[in-house]
């Protein structure tokens, strides 16, 4: 056999295994909630948490559902921490008390404190991010402390803080009713990530095939709230 036969052989195999991959991918509708790019943008650029009234929804909500239960979502050292892909070379805690600090208070501000309000001032944020640090440090030695104004929690978004921060040690009555509450809320790629691509819940005994045919197929893939963690 000739080498040119060969690779011709080779080139076929190759794609008869991605078509066929792609032919056995099913991808399900995912409705776009309002606080979709809190999960699936840059943070950085993100203009939607920029505006006060976000901010006030997603402060509100953290603290209904536990700002202790959401402290994986920062990686804290001595004197750097990380929040979603976010690198900030400097202590949290002091970094916290300094913003407070500082704000308003130009005369002791650094140029790293300056540019920081000038730029909240000129997103008209700063005082909505003044009042959550402020909140925040009232209440370090015990976050359970802070109450919630029930007017601006977004129920959806505490719902699925729920499923995702505080499920340590699920059963498959807990998997069943996460599973349903991703559904009511028109998230059907995520809920099929919950029955196939979770590692919390891939030891539970479900009945995974019955409750796919309950979600709706879509042709199209969307990035879901419940991202894969299995790949």
């Amino acid at each position: 056999m000739n080498k040119l036969l060969i690779l011709n052989i080779l080139i076929l195999l190759l794609f008869s295994c991605v078509n066929k991959e792609k032919s056995e991918t099913e991808f399900y509708v995912e409705n776009q909630i309002s606080f979709f790019d809190l999960r699936n943008s840059d943070w950085t650029k993100n203009a939607w948490i920029r505006k006060p009234e976000n901010l006030k929804m997603v402060h509100e909500s953290f603290k209904k559902f536990g700002y202790d239960k959401l402290e994986k979502l920062i990686y804290k050292s001595e004197n750097e921490f990380i929040i979603h892909g976010i690198y900030i070379k400097r202590n949290f805690e002091n970094l916290m008390d300094s913003l407070q600090l500082t704000y308003n208070n130009p005369e002791i501000q650094s140029k790293y404190y300056t540019e920081f309000w000038e730029r909240r001032k000129s997103e008209n944020n700063d005082s909505i991010v003044y009042e959550i640090i402020r909140e925040f440090n009232s209440h370090k030695s015990d976050q359970n402390q802070l109450t919630y104004k029930n007017r601006f929690v977004n129920d959806t978004l505490v719902d699925l803080l729920k499923i995702e921060f505080d499920n340590d040690k699920p059963n498959s009555e807990k998997a069943k009713s996460d599973f349903y509450t991703l559904k009511k809320y028109g998230l059907h790629q995520s809920a099929y990530n919950l029955l196939y691509e979770r590692a919390e819940y891939a030891e539970l005994d479900l009945d995974r095939e019955k409750l796919k045919k309950e979600l709706t197929k879509t042709t199209e893939f969307t990035y879901p709230w419940l991202i894969d963690t299995e790949k």
